[in-house]
């Protein structure tokens, strides 16, 4: 008898991105292994995956998860669900984890600038996330930095932990880029990008420094730190992005923490010579395919930077290395470990 998944895809939305995609492609990729699979979507997702769906009736997503998601599952005939969420039903099951950081990191993130909503739904996941991922039949974790962090705080979960890695979205690869000498770096409002670190050590080089992404309230900060050699493009377009990475010098990575590291993996994608940080998931995405430093250390990021730029020997291997480091992800792979953590779990 085929085994039916209920997969969350509450993020897969018109404009999606990261956990949206992940949750695409971790649907999509089960439903072609065989599996009977039921996406969980939002109104606005209705439509947008060519499976069997279930609106979400509840409004808020602690609603859904802790109330309408056991109730769905017997519903539906489901045998396993398959979530992204730690915040489990206090009955039921087996429900599979896909893990791509320890909820600690998000709260405190979110301290100061959320919601009401948002410091309640905190609160929340404070109180239940070390309980939901207890009761979870498998944790699958997003990298290994990852499964270590979560075997530490919760030594009991190690059995049914494993490691599964996401891979990208369609087009990232070698092409026309953006024009001109620079270093690219791809910053956002969280501060755990450490772009202030990147933009030091590239005006140390003397190289100009182009910095995608929307920096939110950390904007004018960063441009007071940032010289006549800095250009900040605010969001980029899907082109614009391909252009930035396929053209820069290098790319430079200065993340404190990633539970995978997507940005460096789609410069690798692109052929990008990669200077990148030694926290966390990064070496694990990186491998031998790019120079890593600690992002703490404008010294160091520029030492790599400056091997980079003055060798076009090693840039040169360096983009050759990072296409097949790239290479080695794939949806296809990603989609064979959930369907083994899905399994191990009946």
């Amino acid at each position: 008898m085929t085994v039916r998944i209920g997969v969350d895809a509450t993020h897969v939305l018109p404009e999606g991105k990261g956990h949206a995609l992940s949750q695409r492609k971790a649907a999509e990729g089960l439903a072609a292994l065989g599996y009977d699979v039921v996406a969980f979507v939002r109104p606005q997702g209705k439509g947008l995956l060519a499976l069997e769906t279930y609106v979400l009736r509840s409004p808020k997503t602690v609603l859904w998860e802790l109330a309408e998601l056991p109730l769905a599952k017997r519903r539906l005939g489901l045998d396993v669900v398959l979530t992204f969420s730690e915040r489990l039903p206090l009955a039921g099951g087996p429900y599979v984890v896909w893990l791509f950081e320890l909820p600690a990191h998000r709260l405190a993130a979110n301290r100061g600038g959320a919601s009401r909503y948002q410091r309640s739904s905190d609160v929340l996941t404070a109180a239940l996330w070390r309980r939901g991922l207890a009761r979870a039949s498998r944790i699958v974790a997003g990298s290994e930095a990852t499964r270590r962090e979560l075997v530490a705080e919760l030594p009991a979960v190690e059995p049914r932990t494993r490691v599964v890695y996401p891979a990208l979205r369609d087009g990232f690869g070698p092409g026309p880029g953006r024009p001109g000498r620079y270093v690219f770096h791809l910053s956002s409002a969280d501060p755990r990008d450490n772009t202030a670190v990147v933009i030091e050590a590239a005006a140390r080089v003397g190289v100009p420094l182009v910095v995608g992404g929307g920096l939110g309230a950390r904007e004018a900060e960063l441009r007071a730190r940032a010289g006549p050699e800095v250009t900040f493009t605010g969001r980029l377009s899907e082109d614009e992005l391909l252009a930035a990475y396929r053209g820069a010098s290098a790319y430079v990575d200065a993340s404190l923490y990633e539970g995978f590291g997507y940005q460096v993996l789609e410069a690798l994608a692109c052929g990008a010579p990669v200077v990148a940080s030694r926290e966390t998931s990064v070496p694990e995405v990186v491998g031998d395919a790019g120079l890593l430093a600690d992002p703490r250390s404008a010294d160091e990021i520029e030492a790599a930077l400056r091997r980079v730029l003055d060798d076009p020997a090693l840039a040169a291997r360096l983009r050759e290395r990072g296409l097949e480091r790239a290479s080695a992800f794939s949806w296809e792979r990603t989609a064979r470990g959930l369907a083994d953590a899905v399994e191990a779990s009946l």
